[in-house]
């Protein structure tokens, strides 16, 4: 890794809104987030980050059109689709945790076996670093609304959990 790390992040809103140059001033990093997007979005990515580190985050917006029958489906997609992507090395932050407006404790439970079943293929099946920070975000099971500017997006609190995350993995002597 010499010179600048270059890295592009790919996912939804909680890659849109990260503010990286305010965590990583002396990175060189790129924002392909988009808010409201989903698989669809990373399936039909066609960016060249070859030449980059990319991280991904996404899934929170397809947690509502899935269920027990067609996550398998959905997970061999998500796999296909993050695997797909050229770069230099791939790094996946598990789907985050929400809260439910009628059981917050419900759809994370949910999101704990989706992200099970995306982080025993992810190791199976691809070189990418699969990225657990779900339980760092919960709070009596459900997200932690200390991390959170309106009980989904993240704070500055909830994007230092990440931002320490990726600085483990690549801060050198930089």
């Amino acid at each position: 890794m010499e010179g600048k790390l270059k890295i592009s992040f790919i996912g939804d809103s909680h890659i849109a809104y990260w503010p990286f140059e305010s965590y990583f001033p002396k990175w060189e990093c790129y924002n392909y987030g988009v808010p409201g997007k989903g698989l669809d979005y990373v399936e039909m990515f066609h960016k060249d980050v070859s030449d980059s580190y990319v991280v991904v985050q996404l899934g929170t917006n397809d947690i509502y059109n899935l269920n027990t029958e067609n996550m398998d489906v959905y997970v061999e997609r998500y796999v296909k689709a993050v695997g797909a992507i050229s770069s230099r090395g791939t790094y996946l932050f598990c789907i985050f945790p929400r809260n439910d407006f009628m059981d917050g404790t419900a759809v994370n439970c949910f999101i704990a076996l989706l992200n099970g079943k995306i982080r025993e293929k992810i190791k199976e099946e691809t070189n990418v670093v699969y990225l657990d920070v779900f339980d760092k975000l919960l709070l009596n099971d459900k997200l932690n609304l200390d991390l959170t500017i309106d009980d989904l997006h993240l704070n500055g609190a909830g994007y230092r959990i990440l931002v320490y995350t990726l600085r483990d993995l690549f801060l050198t002597d930089r």
